[in-house]
């Protein structure tokens, strides 16, 4: 199942709070043919728009009458599947062969190649569904299921809107290992792999936006995470920050709201009350800890060591 970013806080410039919007799960397509966008999944819904031939577009969920709805940069809308095709992303099939719009569980569109009689799931887009001899390979399902990609060593600082926010377990494959990370450009929380990982845990699952493959050593990642909620809630607001200068004062959307707070890789964090970072109260934060009542929805201020 695919599931949009939790709910969290993150750090934008110096820092602050954002909550992230919910995102359907999307499927890059294109239009084969000039296309009204209807305001409904049928033809006697109005007219919000028209595909150009060749228009690359994001279908989310499609209707068992065929219809699906896509956002693009005009106004979003529903179409008719038959007019959709698989986007370039995905390949050219053979003279023979060609795409197929599936819909699955919950109206989730997928496009299968056809050749002859024979259907072949179309994979995430990547070096393909064969593991590379040092690498890593990525799929949307738990203990290694679903639709998949692969790749070898690389910096990739941002996934194709089909794989973004889509990766639930890997398999890495000769010397390869994997830093996975939140956001684009390497950013937010992030999570080295050296074994393979069946399921990833609530920071990361179904939430990496970019990553980066290698068969070395991967660096260490040191971070600290605060949460404003007890007990490391994830499903709530949160943000992960890496060592640097101090936050102070902390924006209003995090001010006096952090209740619990997660280092990472021996990372630590002083937080203070005043909004002045270094003036007291301040406490230091080393380990995993539920912050005590008198410091709890109190910090203005802190700054996160290595």
């Amino acid at each position: 199942m695919i599931h949009s970013k939790s709910l969290k806080l993150v750090l934008a410039g110096v820092a602050a709070f954002i909550l992230s919007a919910p995102a359907a799960p999307a499927t890059e397509a294109q239009a084969t043919t000039a296309l009204n966008v209807r305001s409904g999944p049928g033809t006697s819904y109005a007219i919000v728009d028209t595909l150009t031939p060749g228009e690359i577009v994001d279908a989310t969920e499609c209707q068992p009458n065929g219809w699906c709805y896509i956002t693009h940069s005009g106004p979003d809308g529903w179409v008719s599947g038959s007019y959709l095709t698989a986007a370039p992303s995905a390949g050219t099939p053979e003279p023979d062969c060609g795409f197929r719009l599936t819909i699955g569980p919950g109206g989730k569109p997928r496009f299968t190649l056809v050749c002859g009689d024979a259907d072949v799931t179309v994979p995430f887009p990547g070096t393909g569904p064969t593991p590379p001899t040092h690498g890593a390979c990525f799929y949307d399902g738990p203990n290694y299921t679903g639709a998949s990609f692969c790749r070898a060593p690389g910096t990739y600082n941002s996934l194709p809107a089909a794989a973004n926010d889509r990766i639930t377990s890997i398999q890495l494959y000769g010397n390869g290992k994997v830093q996975l990370c939140e956001n684009q450009n390497l950013g937010s929380f992030c999570r080295n792999v050296t074994s393979n990982v069946p399921q990833l845990g609530a920071f990361l699952n179904n939430k990496v936006s970019s990553m980066r493959v290698v068969t070395g050593l991967l660096p260490l990642v040191k971070q600290v995470c605060f949460f404003d909620r007890l007990n490391w809630n994830t499903n709530f607001a949160y943000f992960c920050r890496r060592p640097g200068g101090p936050i102070a004062p902390l924006p209003p959307g995090a001010n006096n709201r952090i209740e619990s707070v997660w280092p990472f890789g021996g990372a630590r964090a002083v937080l203070c009350d005043s909004p002045t970072y270094g003036l007291g109260p301040c406490i230091n934060v080393t380990t995993k800890t539920n912050l005590a009542p008198l410091v709890r929805n109190r910090a203005s201020s802190l700054r996160v060591f290595p």
